[in-house]
């Protein structure tokens, strides 16, 4: 379904009392049809029409639609959005739409508008557009130009928006993407990562079969994985881009209409045990947050990382990571940890310090894992992650104990264990 927000110029329309007027017989029929007839549309509706055909040309997959919106003098601009167009359909586009406004400017004729694109990819229902940036599906802002050429009016030009989404600038914006297709998983990856296509892809259908096991325990099936693979360049610009050094990999939801994982591929081009891990860690946060909201989960980190760790080793435990040293240390120090639910890792946080965190979350859900079963741990993660319930009332519900003693009794399981 295609939703088209019209901009509406201001105006006054007064309402009086009813008058009665002395009868002047029927109306004329040439005045009864000249007050049928409707306004010509202006510039700018003009302009939000041309861009509802071209977004229902690249949902039925008509590429010479789509490109009818767009200037055919500006060879620049064709070969762009033909490469926006074959990225989403290589996507799986299912749901796109503009919703505009006016800018300043435009001249000659010619209308400039903001637009913010909302979309969806492989799922059946796209949520509802919001005016909220971080509710609904996913969106870019775009500053865009349209002019009159033989009476239609066409794109001319696109330039970076004022305000960007977070999400901004996504893969499928500008860069040439090339794909391959499993099962249940699409490798999305630059032209430089073409060597890497089929080895991930091999790697990723087999995480996604362990996550749509634990999907189902957490009510959250995926219609699709995504798994993008990405060069040094491009892993500092999409999504924003990641600055820091010791990121590998990260998980970005897409409002409440899923996640995409992507990879840095210089880290994990030649050890296949880091790539196997890493690939099933990020799909297991796509299936226990994706889809929920954007919220931060700070204060719950521990546990979703924690169960990311617990799906990133299956089958094996917390005890087979290379973690566990700084688990063993981190229960050697002066001050222990109090608790499994440890504070967030700080933006600076040293490596030693991330590896005890990271460890210590495996240990703790493992723990959980353990005592109580693997499907009563999940209904403690949905609980937490999924519906916002505090960790005490999430483990009566889940466990039939308090937080507190679980909490006691895992970390002596995990003093003993690691």
């Amino acid at each position: 379904m295609l939703a088209l927000a019209v901009a509406v110029s201001t105006g006054i329309v007064a309402f009086g009392p009813l008058r009665s007027e002395p009868s002047t017989g029927p109306v004329p029929a040439v005045k009864a049809a000249e007050a049928e007839v409707k306004k010509p549309a202006t510039p700018f509706e003009q302009a939000e029409s041309a861009l509802a055909q071209q977004a229902a040309a690249l949902l039925k997959g008509d590429e010479k639609g789509w490109l009818a919106a767009v200037d055919p003098g500006n060879t620049k601009l064709v070969a762009r959005y033909r490469t926006m167009f074959r990225s989403l359909r290589g996507l799986g586009v299912s749901h796109f739409e503009y919703h505009t406004y006016q800018r300043p400017g435009g001249r000659g004729g010619a209308v400039a508008m903001g637009a913010s694109a909302a979309f969806c990819l492989s799922m059946p229902a796209c949520p509802e557009y919001d005016s909220d940036p971080d509710s609904g599906p996913p969106r870019i802002e775009q500053a865009l130009t349209l002019r009159p050429v033989r009476g239609t009016y066409v794109i001319s030009a696109l330039g970076a928006a004022e305000k960007p989404n977070y999400l901004q600038p996504m893969p499928w914006e500008g860069g040439d993407l090339i794909f391959a297709n499993g099962r249940r998983v699409t490798v999305v990856a630059t032209r430089k990562q073409a060597k890497n296509l089929q080895r991930v892809l091999a790697v990723a259908e087999k995480a996604a079969t362990v996550n749509d096991r634990y999907a189902a325990y957490i009510d959250n099936p995926q219609q699709r994985y995504r798994v993008y693979l990405a060069d040094d360049k491009s892993w500092k610009s999409w999504y924003g881009g990641i600055d820091d050094k010791w990121t590998v990999a990260y998980a970005v939801p897409l409002n409440t209409a899923g996640t995409d994982v992507v990879l840095r591929m210089s880290e994990l081009d030649d050890d296949k045990r880091l790539l196997t891990t890493t690939v099933q860690h990020e799909l297991g946060h796509v299936v226990t947050v994706g889809g929920v909201s954007t919220r931060d989960f700070g204060e719950d980190q521990w546990l979703s990382e924690g169960i990311a760790e617990y799906i990133g080793w299956a089958p094996k435990h917390a005890k087979d990571s290379w973690r566990r040293q700084g688990v063993r240390n981190a229960f050697r120090k002066a001050k222990t940890p109090k608790t499994i639910a440890a504070k967030a890792l700080g933006d600076n946080a040293s490596d030693k310090a991330g590896d005890a965190f990271y460890g210590l979350a495996h240990f703790a859900v493992d723990c959980m894992a353990q005592q109580y079963g693997e499907r009563k741990l999940f209904e403690f993660v949905r609980l937490t992650l999924r519906k916002d319930y505090n960790y005490d009332t999430a483990s009566r519900d889940a466990y039939g104990k308090p937080f507190a003693a679980v909490d006691k009794g895992c970390l002596t399981w995990i003093r003993k264990t690691a």
